[in-house]
Formats: C-alpha cells, sequence, structure tokens
C-alpha cells in the first residue's frame, strides 16, 4: 500500500510487502480536523473529465512543496506527524539514558539517538570509522581472500556483491531457506546502466561524478578518483545487464531456483560456496534458492575476470556509499547531492533530527512501537478497525460467490483463501526481543554496525527452525499497510490509522472509502497478479484451473493497457506492467469497500447529504483526498517507471472510473475524458 519502495525491488522487499512545512500546519495528536474538506475540491471541473483535481483541485493550486522533499501526500504529512512525536520522545530518552539501567530500552534508543546527533564528534571523526574496512580490503590477494571478505561483510550486514539472507520458503511457508539475491548496484535500477537517451545518459554522468567526488573526500587525488569511478561504472553495468529488472523481479515464480550446494558450485563455479557459508556461520545449508540465476553465473565469472585491483576499488567504493548518510557533513552533503537532488530534485536535504528519527524508529521498531502505541494508539480505534475489518472480508466473500467468471473448483478455494486470511491491526501479538543487542555512546557506526551484527544473527537463526507466525514485516509506528504473502496476512500498523485515512468519529461513508479501501486494497493482494499464485497457507501452488487464469490475464491486461495511458507532461508514461498487482489492488479495495458500505446500511437509505454530498459521493471523494499530493519532475519520472505504485493522481484518474457505482454517483457519462466504456471496465473482483 505504501508509496514508495525501497530503492531495489530484492526478493526480501517483494516477500515482505506486498507505504508540512509550508504546505500545511501539523495536527496535533488532540487536534480535530475536518473528515472531508470542500475548500480544498475544484467543482470548476467535471468529475468526468480528472476527478483527481475535481476532489483535490484548490489544494494543489494552493499548496507548496518543502523544498527538503521530493513530494508530498497525505502518508507524508502523517508520517511527519509520527516523527515529531518520536523526535520529542527520543529527545527526552537521550536524557533519561544518561542514568538509566544499562541495556535497558530507555538506555538503548536514548544512547542510540544521542550518538546520532553527535554532529561534533561525527564531523571530528571524518571517514575515520572506515579505517578498519578498507584496511581489511587493502590486503585481499586473491579470489579466496575475496570471499573471506566478502563473508565478513555480510556478518555485519553488507551485502556489496549479491545479497544472502534466510527468509519463509515460497513453496513451504512452515519453513525457512536460505537464498541468493542479486545485488551490487549503487543506481536504483537495472536500466539506469542499459537505457538509452537524453535522461539515462546525464544519470550516468552524474553518477561517475558523484563516485569521483565521493572518493576525493575519502583522500584519493582527482586523477585516481577519475579512473576509480570508471572503474565502479564498469564493474556495476556488468552486474546490471546480467540482473532482472523490476518488472522481472515480480515474477515470483521466476524467482524460485532451488538448487543443491553441488548444482550451485557448478552454476557459479569460481566462488567458493562452501568456504563462504562456513564463513557467515552456515555451514549446515545443503541448498538455497537462487533469485536470479544469470546473475550469480555472470558473478562466477566476474570473479575469475576481473582483476583484484578493480574488485579492491569495487568494494572500497560500497564500503563508502553504504555508510555515507551516517558519516561527516561533506559525505552526507555529496551523498544528498547526487541522490537527492540530481536523482529526484530535492532542493535541501532534511534536517538531521528528521533523517536520525527515521534510523532510530526503523532499526529499534519494536522497541520504540511499544511506547508508541501506549501514547497515540486508544483501544477504541483498534476496536473499530476491526469491526470494519470483518465487514470488508464479509463483503469480499459475497463478490468471491457472486463472481460469473471463475468456475466453482476454484471459487471454492478463493473462499477458503480468504476465510483463512489473517487480520493484524495495530501493533504484533509478540513484540520482538532486543536483549542481545548492546548499543552505547561511542559513535553512531559502531552502533549501527552493533544492530546489523544483531539483526543477521537473528536471521541467521531462524534456520532450522519453526517458521515464526506472530512476526511483522512492518513497525506498530509505520505509516503504512500490508499483505504477507507467505503467510496469508494481512497488517495495520497503528501508525496508519489516523486522519486522513481513518477517523474515529466520522460519518460510515468517510471511513470505508479511505481506511475502508485500504483494508480491501491489502485483502486483494492475495489474489492479484502475484498473490494468486500462492494458496490459503501461503505456499506457492497453481489452484487455478487453466481457464479461470486465462480469463484472470485477459481481465488484467485491461489495467495494464488503462495505466499505460497516464504520462507525465513531457510524455513519459507510466509501467503498467510494473504496477499491476496495485492496480488491480486499488480497483478491487474501492469494489470491496464500497459492498462493505453498502453492507452497513443494513437495507436503509443512505444518510442525508453532508456538504452536499450524498454517501457515495463522500466515499468516493475520501478515497481520492487521501492520495492527493505535490512531486517533482525529476522524481515523477523515476516513480512511474520503478516504484510498483503510480502516482495519486494516476490511482484516482484509474480505478474508481472502472467502478459503475463512481458512474451513478458522479452522473459520468460518455464523453467526458475519462469515461470507460463496460467493456474497458475489467471484471476481477
Amino acid at each position: 500500500m505504501s508509496t514508495r519502495r525501497q530503492r531495489n525491488y530484492t526478493l526480501f522487499t517483494l516477500l515482505l510487502a506486498l507505504f508540512l512545512g509550508a504546505v500545511a500546519p501539523l495536527l496535533q495528536a488532540d487536534e480535530k480536523r475536518p473528515v472531508l474538506e470542500k475548500k480544498n475540491m475544484d467543482l470548476t471541473i467535471k468529475p468526468g473529465d480528472d476527478f483527481y483535481r475535481y476532489a483535490n483541485g484548490q489544494w494543489i493550486k494552493g499548496a507548496v512543496l518543502p523544498a527538503d522533499r521530493s513530494q508530498f501526500n497525505t502518508f507524508t504529512e502523517v508520517r511527519m506527524q509520527n516523527q515529531e512525536r518520536l523526535h520529542n520522545l527520543f529527545e527526552a530518552l537521550a536524557q533519561e539514558a544518561l542514568k538509566a539501567p544499562k541495556d535497558s530500552p530507555v538506555q538503548k534508543i536514548g544512547d542510540f539517538y544521542a550518538t546520532a546527533m553527535d554532529t561534533q564528534s561525527i564531523d571530528a571523526l571524518g571517514a575515520k570509522p572506515l579505517t578498519g574496512d578498507l584496511n581489511k580490503i587493502g590486503v585481499v590477494k586473491n579470489i579466496p581472500g575475496l570471499v573471506r571478505l566478502l563473508a565478513d561483510f555480510a556478518k555485519k550486514g553488507s551485502n556489496p556483491l549479491f545479497g544472502a539472507g534466510v527468509e519463509i520458503d515460497l513453496k513451504n511457508s512452515e519453513i525457512y531457506s536460505f537464498y541468493i539475491d542479486q545485488g551490487g548496484l549503487s543506481l536504483p535500477e537495472t536500466e539506469y546502466y542499459t537505457r538509452q537517451g537524453e535522461d539515462a545518459d546525464k544519470i550516468r554522468k552524474e553518477f561517475i561524478a558523484h563516485v569521483k567526488a565521493m572518493l576525493v573526500l575519502l583522500g584519493e587525488t582527482p586523477e585516481q578518483a577519475a579512473l576509480h569511478a570508471e572503474t565502479v561504472m564498469k564493474i556495476e553495468t556488468r552486474l546490471a545487464k546480467s540482473s532482472k529488472n523490476n518488472v522481472e523481479q515480480r515474477d515470483l515464480k521466476g524467482l524460485y531456483n532451488k538448487l543443491s550446494l553441488a548444482d550451485l558450485e557448478k552454476a557459479a563455479p569460481n566462488f567458493d560456496w562452501k568456504a563462504y557459508l562456513k564463513a557467515i556461520n552456515a555451514p549446515q545449508v545443503k541448498e538455497v534458492i537462487v533469485t536470479s540465476p544469470k546473475f550469480i553465473a555472470e558473478v562466477s565469472a566476474m570473479i575469475k575476470d576481473v582483476p583484484m585491483a578493480d574488485w579492491k576499488v569495487y568494494l572500497k567504493w560500497h564500503t563508502l556509499h553504504g555508510s555515507a548518510a551516517f558519516l561527516s557533513a561533506p559525505f552526507v552533503d555529496e551523498n544528498f547531492r547526487f541522490f537527492g537532488k540530481v536523482m529526484q530534485g530535492t532542493e535541501k536535504n532534511q534536517d538531521r533530527w528528521k533523517r536520525m528519527t527515521d534510523v532510530i524508529s526503523g532499526t529499534l521498531g519494536d522497541l520504540v512501537g511499544q511506547i508508541y502505541v501506549e501514547r497515540y494508539f486508544p483501544p477504541e480505534a483498534k476496536k473499530r478497525m476491526e469491526t470494519l475489518v470483518a465487514n470488508l472480508k464479509k463483503a469480499f466473500s459475497g463478490r468471491l460467490q457472486k463472481l460469473q467468471w471463475m468456475s466453482a473448483t476454484t471459487k471454492a478455494q478463493a473462499l477458503e483463501k480468504l476465510a483463512a486470511m489473517q487480520i493484524e491491526v495495530g501493533y504484533p501479538s509478540k513484540w520482538k526481543d532486543y536483549t542481545d543487542l548492546h548499543l552505547d555512546r561511542s559513535t553512531l557506526l559502531s552502533n549501527m554496525e552493533a544492530f546489523s551484527r544483531f539483526a543477521v544473527r537473528k536471521n541467521m537463526e531462524k534456520l532450522g527452525k519453526p517458521v515464526d507466525k506472530n512476526e511483522w514485516g512492518m513497525t506498530p509506528q509505520t505509516v503504512n499497510a500490508s499483505y504477507n504473502i507467505l503467510q496469508n496476512k494481512i497488517i495495520f500498523p497503528a501508525g496508519i490509522l489516523q486522519p486522513p485515512f481513518f477517523f474515529a468519529d466520522a460519518d460510515d461513508a468517510v471511513n470505508y472509502g479511505a481506511i475502508g479501501m485500504v483494508i480491501g486494497h491489502e485483502m486483494s493482494h492475495g489474489f492479484d497478479d502475484q498473490g494468486r499464485n500462492f494458496d490459503k497457507d501461503g505456499n506457492m501452488r497453481d489452484w487455478w484451473t487453466k481457464e479461470d487464469a486465462d480469463k484472470f490475464k485477459e481481465q488484467s491486461e485491461l489495467l495494464v493497457k488503462q495505466y499505460e495511458g497516464f504520462s507525465t507532461a513531457d510524455g513519459v508514461h507510466v509501467n503498467g506492467r510494473l504496477s499491476l498487482g496495485e492496480n488491480i489492488a486499488d480497483y478491487a479495495g474501492l469494489t470491496m469497500a464500497f459492498d462493505a458500505y453498502t453492507l452497513s446500511l443494513e437495507g436503509k437509505p443512505e444518510p442525508e447529504a453532508i456538504d452536499g454530498f450524498s454517501g457515495s459521493q463522500r466515499f468516493f471523494l475520501a478515497n481520492a483526498q487521501i492520495w492527493r499530493g505535490l512531486i517533482r519532475d525529476e522524481a515523477l519520472k523515476r516513480l512511474i517507471q520503478e516504484d510498483v505504485h503510480p502516482w495519486g493522481e494516476f490511482r484516482v484518474n484509474g480505478a474508481p472510473f472502472n467502478v459503475d457505482a463512481f458512474y451513478k454517483a458522479f452522473n459520468i457519462q460518455a464523453g467526458d475524458k475519462l469515461y470507460r466504456t463496460p467493456d474497458q471496465r475489467p471484471k476481477i473482483w
């Protein structure tokens, strides 16, 4: 459901998720806000011509994008409110930690935050915290030494060449398996290295200049740094050409390539896998799941082909690149200049307290989450949300039972999967244990490494143990929601359960249109182009008849075509195939939520109109207003080509126009710019 993904669509991202400055003042926790803000609409626009601006036009005209943001939307607004809450908490804990017992939650959070904000010490150190790793790279002489070094880095969470770790087996959700995933790229998507055109050429040129600038800061001469930047680009380009792109990584069946250790050694013979597994404390691994066999084969070839001197340059760069945000100001500034300004168009970096608050909240998620829930998530919010969820599930079941295009055989299993779907609200039933994590006030990077080593140990300890069904892939304070494809489980963290997504005292039409659509969206991920390949237990298994699968794909193509018709002002089109799962979920979420809203009326007429809008209209307006936002041109181009989530404008001008109830609510007619004929509207869920 998030509006942005992480920079790389690694397997682990896919498995776990299926996420105000001058714009407006932030709301305090106890401050009341309007449920639907009519003043933000532009009633001069026909709903059928541009529903996004009809619902949000005046807000868009009056809003100003903060200089430290590449985009701003309602997710950002709520995240900023949470960020302010957590900042105040961390400031207090930093003082309390001075007297708190060692290894207590207060001490861990407070000391971690204190080191993160100690810019005087960080700036005085410069790049010295990297000295140990750079020295290790410097003494590598041969391939066995390179393998040992990569294993040493892996134990502290650094995987500069490929990813390796433990995750639930795609075909057996009761066990954990060891995965090897593609990696090694600094740019966010493989096609940055291969795509043709002026924009792509500019990014590659700027990236090389960025690598050079960072290496000069590290102490290299400009001449050395220029040569080394070209070396990095050469190696990463070769890796990129053998990597799966974002669309290919959505094919989860294609990611499942289970190999015995012997077969892995045949597929990638120049890398000593036994030595590597032993060095990362996983000698018991006898088979692995390789997500990209072509990539691993290329890594093997490169281990032999690429001179050791070039590998050392590459690893030096990735050591620096991976730590840049936590080093002294010159490194932070140059890192932002490229990844923030060049890549996203952001004018200035966020204040340090904002960046570091996010770091602490993300790393110590459940420790922070327990305090957050206690302070900001009242029991009555959880109760009302659970009622909404139950109604959405009932509505989805009703739609499944009435489907005309699906056979009885497939339908029966779909209903079983829906019935088995777990839905957890607010916070996990079992909190993570941070007992073995030790933090202090030495340096920020030492604390970051301590956490990374802790996280890697916890991950490796899963091997051979039963799958933990209680584990969340999100923190309670996260402003997002997710569907876990391997556990058939939906998570609604406390962070998102606040206005404008959820109002404790709003009319049902608004809550069903906003958070109700989010609920339906996440439910439908269990049945989208990825989720439909998994059964009720979270195992990758084809439970569809061929005829039903063909009908599903035929209807899905209508969405691909619809969204690829959306583009930026200068003609960069949405990647409709990459965003297909989200577009199915938006469409399905609206249909389910509207059915649930209708069920909530219990056969009675809709309540009287509020502010001139009927309940049905308020339903669709509430949904449209949660997607309002501003975005920089550079960021929009990146998002629509790299992200599985379309930008809010395309979501609002897309999904509703596939829902018959929307046409009735706003009297959408043929001739309206976004009108879609009945044959163009998919009939999936």
